[in-house]
């Protein structure tokens, strides 16, 4: 099931990538330049210490801010579709959170702010700033799970407050459960090859793009493994990552 929320996520935002582009939801002006994936990367640093220390501090403060971002997050996603009408989409999304807090409802949220999110970033940097991204995050990734460990306590918050930054996935022992950013970040490759690139198609998706998400999937299959084998929480972006890249260059070099 993870797997297949992972070529999903991928495909659904191949799919909206025409939307957005016409709607010109970008998130910076200038593809290539490979600068912005060290502001990518240094959004993810500020939000997760604003996390860290919303969590020790104040719960109710926490939950204002994520939620907030919850809703600003959705309302662009949804904004290419719906314009200014957005806000009703995400307010149904927040409450739904709020009153329902089910796996279901954090499932559908999750997947809806990753396939949005996968779409805006993947349009927005051209193939090389986003190897760039890649490769940095799984290097942090590794660290902040094996090393200082606060990925582990993050991860743990999101749980607690039943967040959709997460697909959790319940099984007959504990729930399977994969961060979005697992999921986005390797698909942004995805997208950006099927944006940017000049390429042969295969049903419609560019030989890059293809192997980017079929590498990001093998990537995320040893990831299972390696889990199941070794019973406790594992960096992901090192793993599938590694699958994209890879499936990236073959695919650049068969094409």
């Amino acid at each position: 099931m993870i797997i297949l929320i992972f070529i999903l996520v991928g495909l659904t935002a191949l799919a909206f990538t025409p939307t957005y582009e016409s709607a010109n939801v970008k998130v910076f002006e200038n593809p290539s330049d490979p600068t912005n994936s060290l502001l990518y990367f240094l959004a993810i640093i500020v939000f997760t210490a604003i996390v860290m220390i919303l969590t020790r501090k104040s719960e109710f403060f926490l939950k204002l801010v994520m939620y907030s971002l919850l809703f600003i997050s959705a309302f662009y996603i949804f904004y290419p579709f719906f314009g200014i009408l957005s806000i009703i989409p995400s307010s149904i999304v927040i409450v739904a959170l709020l009153k329902r807090p089910n796996t279901l409802t954090i499932n559908i949220s999750a997947f809806l702010l990753a396939c949005g999110i996968t779409a805006m970033f993947g349009i927005s940097l051209e193939p090389i700033p986003v190897l760039v991204l890649l490769i940095i995050l799984a290097v942090y990734d590794f660290v902040a799970v094996y090393t200082t460990k606060h990925m582990i306590d993050l991860a743990e918050s999101v749980v607690k407050l039943k967040l959709p930054l997460l697909f959790i996935i319940p099984t007959d022992d504990k729930p399977t459960m994969l961060g979005v950013g697992d999921v986005v970040i390797p698909n942004i490759l995805t997208v950006s090859a099927q944006t940017f690139l000049n390429s042969p198609k295969i049903f419609g998706l560019k030989i890059p793009a293809l192997t980017t998400l079929i590498g990001g999937a093998l990537g995320l299959t040893i990831l299972l493994i390696f889990a199941e084998k070794f019973k406790r929480a594992h960096a992901g972006l090192p793993f599938i990552n590694s699958g994209a890249i890879l499936g990236f260059l073959i695919g650049c070099m068969i094409s």
